[in-house]
């Protein structure tokens, strides 16, 4: 959270500069550190980015008419705008995997995920994480259908309500059997 913050106080800056300095090579450099930040950042934290410096500029010269802070915030509202329309924009090169389980599995490896905190130690909301593996495998994954998925798994009535990380578990188990199994009989 802190290196997000750190990025977008250096936008700021950079917009600052820009407009207390309004030169050809300020603007220059305001538009290529703004379309690094862009080229770079995963898409919520792009959006929050840009927000943030917007709402910090518009407060800073809340009451000055300067053609540059026009300029600078018409540069931001494009890129919102391209965010919007467009989101992330990495996606110049697709994913080679994506997911051929039920939305309800990848849920639940989600949540599990979540409850073992073993992504940035529990920190990461759980509506990050599902943007997180819905790139990861190419898909959109909306929070509502993850939401439904999870209340349908604790509806269910079996002792164990984690199917899919049973099964996983099981299959797991069997196959180190099988290779276990293969050893022993190589060593014959």
């Amino acid at each position: 959270m802190n290196q997000n913050i750190t990025i977008a106080e250096t936008l700021f800056q950079s917009a600052i500069i820009t407009i207390t300095n309004p030169t050809t090579d300020q603007l220059q450099n305001f538009a290529i550190t703004l379309q690094e930040i862009c080229n770079n950042l995963e898409t919520i934290f792009l959006f929050r980015t840009l927000h943030y410096t917007r709402i910090r500029l518009c407060a800073k010269f809340e009451n000055r008419q300067q053609p540059t802070l026009k300029l600078v915030i018409g540069y931001i509202d494009t890129e919102l705008e391209l965010l919007a329309r467009y989101g992330n924009r990495n996606t110049t090169h697709e994913t080679r995997f994506r997911w051929t389980g039920s939305l309800v599995e990848l849920v639940e490896i989600i949540y599990a995920f979540d409850e073992l905190h073993c992504i940035n130690d529990g920190e990461a909301p759980i509506n990050e994480l599902f943007a997180l593996f819905g790139g990861l495998f190419g898909t959109e994954i909306k929070e509502s259908h993850c939401y439904n998925a999870y209340a349908d798994m604790k509806r269910r009535k079996n002792d164990s309500r984690t199917y899919f990380l049973d099964k996983m578990r099981e299959r797991l188990n069997l196959r180190m059997q099988c290779d276990d199994e293969k050893e022993r009989e190589r060593r014959k």
